[in-house]
Protein backbone atom coordinates (compact mmCIF):
# COMPACT_ATOMS: atom_id res chain seq x y z
CA UNK A 1 0.00 0.00 0.00
CA UNK A 2 1.68 3.23 -1.25
CA UNK A 3 2.30 6.16 0.98
CA UNK A 4 -1.23 8.05 -0.45
CA UNK A 5 -3.61 5.35 0.12
CA UNK A 6 -2.39 5.03 3.97
CA UNK A 7 -2.67 9.27 4.14
CA UNK A 8 -5.80 9.27 2.47
CA UNK A 9 -7.70 6.72 4.26
CA UNK A 10 -6.01 8.01 7.78
CA UNK A 11 -7.31 11.50 6.55
CA UNK A 12 -10.85 9.83 6.21
CA UNK A 13 -11.14 8.37 9.13
CA UNK A 14 -10.07 11.39 11.49
CA UNK A 15 -12.98 12.93 9.26
CA UNK A 16 -15.33 10.29 9.51
CA UNK A 17 -14.33 9.99 13.76
CA UNK A 18 -15.16 13.53 13.50
CA UNK A 19 -18.51 13.22 12.13
CA UNK A 20 -19.50 10.23 14.45
CA UNK A 21 -19.21 12.12 17.59
CA UNK A 22 -21.42 15.29 16.33
CA UNK A 23 -23.97 12.86 15.22
CA UNK A 24 -23.88 11.08 18.75
CA UNK A 25 -23.59 14.38 20.53
CA UNK A 26 -27.15 15.50 18.61
CA UNK A 27 -29.84 13.41 18.58
CA UNK A 28 -32.38 14.88 16.02
CA UNK A 29 -32.75 13.16 12.73
CA UNK A 30 -33.13 16.11 10.74
CA UNK A 31 -29.61 17.63 11.96
CA UNK A 32 -28.36 14.09 11.46
CA UNK A 33 -28.98 14.01 7.58
CA UNK A 34 -27.32 17.81 7.38
CA UNK A 35 -24.46 16.17 9.11
CA UNK A 36 -24.20 13.08 6.91
CA UNK A 37 -24.34 16.03 3.53
CA UNK A 38 -21.79 17.81 5.05
CA UNK A 39 -19.70 14.57 5.66
CA UNK A 40 -19.98 13.90 2.14
CA UNK A 41 -19.69 17.50 1.16
CA UNK A 42 -16.08 17.01 2.95
CA UNK A 43 -14.93 13.51 2.14
CA UNK A 44 -15.52 13.62 -1.72
CA UNK A 45 -12.83 15.88 -3.26
CA UNK A 46 -9.79 13.93 -1.45
CA UNK A 47 -11.44 10.89 -2.64
CA UNK A 48 -11.83 11.92 -5.96
CA UNK A 49 -8.49 13.39 -6.37
CA UNK A 50 -6.48 10.62 -4.82
CA UNK A 51 -8.02 8.27 -7.08
CA UNK A 52 -7.73 10.77 -10.41
CA UNK A 53 -3.98 10.65 -9.22
CA UNK A 54 -3.67 6.60 -8.38
CA UNK A 55 -4.87 6.13 -12.24
CA UNK A 56 -3.11 9.34 -14.68
CA UNK A 57 0.28 8.80 -12.56
CA UNK A 58 1.20 12.57 -12.84
CA UNK A 59 4.98 13.57 -13.78
CA UNK A 60 4.35 16.79 -12.07
CA UNK A 61 3.82 17.43 -8.49
CA UNK A 62 -0.19 17.08 -8.53
CA UNK A 63 -1.25 20.35 -6.48
CA UNK A 64 -4.86 19.55 -6.44
CA UNK A 65 -3.76 16.92 -4.53
CA UNK A 66 -1.94 19.07 -2.03
CA UNK A 67 -5.08 21.47 -1.87
CA UNK A 68 -7.76 18.42 -1.17
CA UNK A 69 -5.37 17.07 1.49
CA UNK A 70 -5.63 20.87 3.02
CA UNK A 71 -9.01 21.45 2.67
CA UNK A 72 -9.80 17.97 4.11
CA UNK A 73 -7.15 18.20 6.89
CA UNK A 74 -9.02 21.50 8.01
CA UNK A 75 -12.53 20.44 7.42
CA UNK A 76 -12.02 17.83 10.17
CA UNK A 77 -10.01 19.60 12.52
CA UNK A 78 -13.08 22.10 12.02
CA UNK A 79 -15.71 19.42 12.49
CA UNK A 80 -13.74 17.88 15.70
CA UNK A 81 -13.67 21.03 17.45
CA UNK A 82 -17.44 21.80 16.66
CA UNK A 83 -18.02 17.67 18.05
CA UNK A 84 -16.50 18.23 21.13
CA UNK A 85 -17.84 21.52 22.02
CA UNK A 86 -21.39 19.97 21.06
CA UNK A 87 -20.32 16.51 23.64
CA UNK A 88 -19.35 19.11 26.14
CA UNK A 89 -22.78 20.90 25.72
CA UNK A 90 -24.41 17.70 25.79
CA UNK A 91 -22.64 16.17 29.08
CA UNK A 92 -23.29 19.64 30.95
CA UNK A 93 -27.15 20.13 29.90
CA UNK A 94 -27.51 16.24 31.41
CA UNK A 95 -25.63 16.64 34.72
CA UNK A 96 -27.87 20.01 35.22
CA UNK A 97 -31.14 18.32 34.43
CA UNK A 98 -29.90 15.48 37.15
CA UNK A 99 -28.58 17.99 39.91
CA UNK A 100 -32.39 19.04 39.32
Amino acid sequence: MSNLVTLTIVSEVFLLLSFIIIILSTKNPKKNVLWVILFIIGAAPLLYLAIDHVKNDYLDANIGLGLAFMYTWLYSAVAFIIGIILLVKKKRNNNMSKEL
